[in-house]
């Protein structure tokens, strides 16, 4: 198996509604807030970590093309699997696929970029007597925060009769088909959001200002030693 080529897919991911991807929480204090966000140690200020990123993609992808099984990622190792040919099959250490074909790199805010933490307090509703119960406080990133999006996409020789069927029902193959499921994935986050709550509305974001650029597999220059 060789390496043939790279892609880097770019963009920006902009939220549109308030977005929780929880830190940590082993200091909690007495009238703290009560789920934090995640954040940069050295700055403080939140990211998208890559693992998030790219969980959220594969899963989507999953159900969409109906490769769940049970409670457990897709680990088929099946030749035409584009789950396990792209993101690689989950636990199963006997395919022939080779590595993983993504690198989701953690999504940090961009530069210059204005972003503001809220606090938003949930709580349970008594459904018997229609009084809330439980109440926490949750901390959120602010709608309009931006954040760097970078993907890396490893293409091998043994892709090159890879199959996968574009947004306008077309098959395109090789290296194109796993770009392909790449941006399917990015429009499944889009419709589905990111993060803790998409359910109540969290997380929900738009990718702007992507472009995708073959031919990353470059070489230093070495300096000639007379």
């Amino acid at each position: 198996m060789k390496l043939i080529d790279l892609c880097i897919v770019s963009g920006v991911i902009e939220l549109l509604s308030g977005g929780r991807i929880g830190g940590s929480d082993d200091m909690l204090q007495i009238g703290g807030t009560d789920l934090t966000v995640i954040r940069d140690p050295a700055s403080g200020r939140p990211y998208l970590p890559g693992s998030s990123v790219k969980g959220k993609m594969r899963s989507s992808l999953e159900l969409e093309l109906g490769k769940l099984s049970g409670n457990e990622p897709c680990r088929c190792g099946a030749a035409d699997c584009p789950i396990c040919r792209v993101f690689g099959p989950h636990k199963n250490s006997s395919h022939s696929l080779g590595p993983t074909r993504i690198i989701v790199h953690d999504a940090a805010l961009c530069e210059g970029t204005a972003f503001a933490i809220e606090n938003k307090v949930e709580s349970v509703n008594n459904r018997s007597v229609g009084t809330a119960m439980h109440p926490r406080t949750v901390e959120r990133i602010a709608p309009g925060a931006r954040f760097n999006f970078t993907v890396g996409l490893r293409v091998f020789d043994s892709d090159e009769n890879f199959k996968y069927t574009d947004k306008d029902g077309n098959d395109v193959v090789g290296k194109n088909a796993l770009l392909e499921v790449v941006y399917h994935g990015m429009d499944l986050l889009e419709a589905l959001g990111i993060g803790a709550g998409t359910g109540k509305g969290y997380g929900q974001l738009r990718i702007v200002d992507d472009k995708a650029s073959w031919g990353n597999l470059r070489r230093r220059r070495a300096v000639k030693v007379s």
